[in-house]
């Protein structure tokens, strides 16, 4: 999967010549299930082929349940500076209907 970003990144490197990244979103999907040496990878791979902004927004989506204390540590040391936090409901019921793997506690502690 990191290979087929990397090919990705490097196929479209001519889409923004010029031009410097004011943001890059790690989204849609559950990129929080990679590791933070893959995210910075995969990081470094875009810096390759574009420049960023100075005040560039570097966001991770992900889930509660796949934020410990570990990952977040890891995160710390690259370049990832804000967390977008998949956090559905704050209702057990609710989710537990949309079978999300985390639960209202979990969330809650990140709030």
């Amino acid at each position: 999967m990191i290979a087929a970003m990397k090919k990705e990144i490097f196929l479209r490197k001519d889409e923004l010549e010029n031009k410097k990244l004011q943001s890059l979103y790690f989204g849609g999907g559950t990129p929080s299930i990679l590791s933070p040496d893959e995210i910075h990878s995969l990081i470094d791979e875009v810096l390759k082929y574009f420049s960023f902004d100075r005040d560039i927004e570097i966001t991770l989506e992900a889930n509660p349940d796949d934020l410990d204390k570990n990952f977040l540590k890891g995160l710390s040391n690259s370049p990832i500076n804000r967390l977008s936090i998949g956090t559905q409901s704050f209702f057990e019921e609710d989710l537990k209907l949309m079978n999300r793997a985390h639960t209202a506690s979990e969330a809650e502690g990140f709030y």
